[in-house]
């Protein structure tokens, strides 16, 4: 045999099971002064220190003209914020209501309390949920609707936006 060539005997021996799991426990617990604790996440005392608590209708929200087969409907989009103004994801239920000349003529609800209601509203390009809602009358070009924006989350708190959209001139 050559005695360059490393054998079994030179190489460490594996770690033991139970060293592993010791070394294991205590990389867990020397990640932050919260880790392994219980937080709530729903009712009044909810303290996840990234829930929403700002919502805005986004200026990414988009009028969309009436097209062969498809009538006229808005891409309303919502986002919301955390304490420290970044984008997060909210809990609870979400509710737009589009209003022309002070009626209605169009409203849609998203529950986001369950993983359905994520996966079908939030985009993860924009980091907003996203609805289209069907509209009940064409608005005129050049006028203005107005998205109104309802939010109840499940820790208890409300929430309201709302924002101006110009209706186009021609279809987009």
């Amino acid at each position: 045999m050559d005695p360059m060539l490393p054998t079994l005997s030179t190489f460490p021996t594996p770690p033991r099971l139970p060293m592993l799991l010791a070394m294991a426990a205590l990389m867990l617990s020397a990640c932050g002064e919260h880790a392994g604790q219980d937080v709530a996440s729903a009712g009044a005392g909810a303290t996840w220190r990234w829930r929403a608590e700002k919502m805005e209708v986004s200026a990414l929200s988009t009028p969309m003209v009436a097209r062969a087969g498809r009538g006229s409907m808005i891409d309303a989009r919502v986002e919301f914020f955390d304490s420290d103004r970044d984008e997060t994801k909210a809990v609870g239920q979400l509710t737009v209501v589009v209003r022309f000349d002070s009626n209605e003529i169009g409203r849609q609800s998203a529950d986001l309390a369950g993983v359905g209601g994520h996966a079908r509203a939030w985009d993860s390009v924009t980091e907003t949920y996203s609805m289209q809602i069907p509209l009940s009358i064409d608005p005129l070009p050049g006028r203005v609707v107005v998205l109104q924006a309802t939010f109840e989350g499940v820790d208890g708190s409300r929430m309201t936006a709302s924002r101006e959209v110009r209706w186009p001139e021609t279809a987009r």
